[in-house]
């Protein structure tokens, strides 16, 4: 591992308070997910740390949001629609790679 995997994982482990996250933990999926407010407050924080532009991460493929599950999307106005898919990996390793470019590669 590089200097800025170790940062960026020592980042994550103390800024979520789990020492057993590793480089490819899942932070939207798995044994490790987490609330999506302290993943939003984390990255806020790792944008200032390592200068990573994330202004182009689609939130919602990573962490669905569901309004009223229980109701078809087509019966809903477009602002109270749910997302119907299963969230994608937030990884680790994703925060490493583009703390590296200095931008958000995904997405």
């Amino acid at each position: 591992m590089t200097s800025v995997d170790d940062a960026v994982l020592k980042f994550v482990r103390d800024e979520l308070r789990c020492k057993a996250l590793d480089i490819d933990s899942s932070l939207s999926t798995g044994k490790y997910l987490t609330v999506r407010e302290d993943v939003y407050e984390l990255v806020d924080k790792y944008v200032e740390v390592f200068g990573v532009d994330c202004s182009s991460i689609d939130w919602r493929r990573y962490f669905p949001i569901l309004i009223l599950p229980f109701l078809p999307n087509r019966l809903m106005p477009a602002r109270l629609r749910s997302d119907r898919h299963k969230p994608q990996p937030f990884t680790v390793r994703m925060l490493v790679e583009s703390a590296k470019a200095g931008r958000w590669l995904y997405d």
